[in-house]
C-alpha cells in the first residue's frame, strides 16, 4: 500500500517521531474515512479499567472478565467493541477481512451466539481516535503515521504488546529500523 493510500480497513502506525503521547507506539484501525473525516480505534492499548466495572450491570456480559482497550483519546467512556466472524451481519460494520465494528447492545445480543470463542474474538474498546475533515491528510503529510492494510491477526492479537512491533514488520524490511527508535526522539 502506498503511503497516501489509506481509508477504512487500514491500519495507522504511530511514527516513534509522532508527538502525541496518546497514540506513542499505537496502531489504529481506521474504521470509517471520508471527507467528513475519520474514525479509528487504537487496537494495542489497555484501558485503565477492569471488564466487571463496566459489565456489572449487563446480564449479557456480567461474566467477561478480558481486558478492555482504549479505542482513543474522544468520548472516553463511550463503548465500541470489534469481533471476528465469518459470516457478515447487518447490524454490524465489516472493517476488514473478518473484522466487524459494532456499537450497539441490541447487536451484540444477536452477535455473541455468533462468536464462538468470544474470549478470543470479541474486544471492547473506550473512545475512540476521531478527525476532522483534512486533520488526517495533515498528520500523514507530516509522516505521523504509517500505512498499511489492516489483517484480523493482528487486531486480535494476545499480545497487544507486540502488536506495534509486528505491524511495522509486517511492512518490510525498509521499516523495521523504526523498532528500535526510542519513544522520545530527544533520548537518542
Amino acid at each position: 500500500m502506498n503511503q497516501s493510500d489509506y481509508g477504512k480497513g487500514s491500519f495507522l502506525i504511530a511514527n516513534p517521531v509522532l508527538p502525541d503521547p496518546n497514540f506513542s507506539r499505537t496502531v489504529v484501525l481506521l474504521c470509517n474515512h471520508d471527507d467528513q473525516g475519520s474514525f479509528g480505534l487504537v487496537i494495542n492499548k489497555v484501558a485503565d479499567v477492569q471488564a466487571a466495572d463496566i459489565f456489572h450491570k449487563i446480564d449479557l456480559l456480567d461474566s467477561y472478565d478480558h481486558r478492555v482497550y482504549a479505542g482513543g483519546p474522544v468520548a472516553p467512556s463511550q463503548l465500541f467493541y470489534l469481533c471476528r466472524l465469518k459470516e457478515p451481519v447487518p447490524e454490524l460494520d465489516r472493517v476488514c477481512d473478518d473484522v466487524y465494528l459494532g456499537m450497539s447492545w441490541e447487536a451484540l445480543e444477536t452477535v455473541l451466539p455468533l462468536i464462538a470463542q468470544p474470549e478470543r474474538d470479541l474486544r471492547f474498546y473506550l473512545g475512540y481516535s476521531g478527525w476532522s475533515a483534512g486533520q488526517l491528510a495533515g498528520e500523514m503529510e507530516q509522516r505521523s503515521w504509517l500505512t498499511c492494510d489492516a489483517r484480523g491477526a493482528f487486531v486480535f492479537e494476545e499480545n497487544e504488546g507486540s502488536i506495534w512491533a509486528r505491524t511495522v514488520k509486517s511492512m518490510g524490511k525498509d521499516y523495521e529500523y523504526l523498532i528500535n527508535a526510542p519513544v522520545n526522539p530527544q533520548w537518542n
